[in-house]
């Protein structure tokens, strides 16, 4: 099945709703997570990462609710252009924004990926992800996003789990854009 678009005032009053009690939640606090909403239908949260050294990695992962809660969030590492207008850009191969996870059955990190729509981005692969499910990929039942069970908070602590996982390698290059 395809992935929609949900209707925009559902999305952005349950995207909102969950938003409020991920900053509210005592994983969340206990982790750190800084939460800096984007409009009604997007966030940005900053992750931090441990290496097998013991050295800190920090990250942001920018969440966007278009499709939700039908579908998870999209999901992507970002950093924060400075430019004439500041805005948070996909991050590059080869940068500090971008982890390096070592693949593993349930998550991986592809970019660039190129989409069966012809896009070519970033793919945070995990059945808890939007992209996940616009890359043709199958999960199996106890992997599926499941609405009305699962929230952005999933999507999250998926990729928190793996960026503190002996899985994860450090940053994919030292070019901080």
């Amino acid at each position: 099945m395809i992935p929609a678009p949900a209707d925009a005032e559902v999305a952005s009053a349950i995207f909102g709703e969950h938003l409020t009690a991920l900053k509210a939640s005592p994983q969340a606090l206990e982790r750190g997570w800084n939460i800096t909403r984007l409009g009604l239908l997007g966030a940005v949260v900053d992750l931090t990462a441990r290496r097998r050294t013991g050295e800190i990695d920090r990250y942001h992962v920018r969440l966007s609710g278009e499709f939700y809660d039908l579908w998870p969030p999209s999901a992507l590492f970002v950093y924060h252009e400075q430019s004439e207008r500041p805005r948070w850009v996909e991050a590059p191969p080869g940068s500090r924004w971008l982890p390096t996870v070592t693949p593993v059955p349930s998550f991986a990190i592809h970019s660039p990926y190129q989409f069966p729509d012809g896009r070519q981005g970033q793919l945070v692969c995990c059945s808890m992800t939007l992209e996940y499910y616009q890359s043709n990929h199958s999960p199996t039942a106890q992997q599926s996003w499941k609405q009305g069970r699962h929230t952005l908070a999933a999507t999250l602590h998926r990729i928190h789990d793996a960026l503190n996982s002996d899985s994860y390698q450090g940053p994919s290059g030292a070019l901080d854009t």
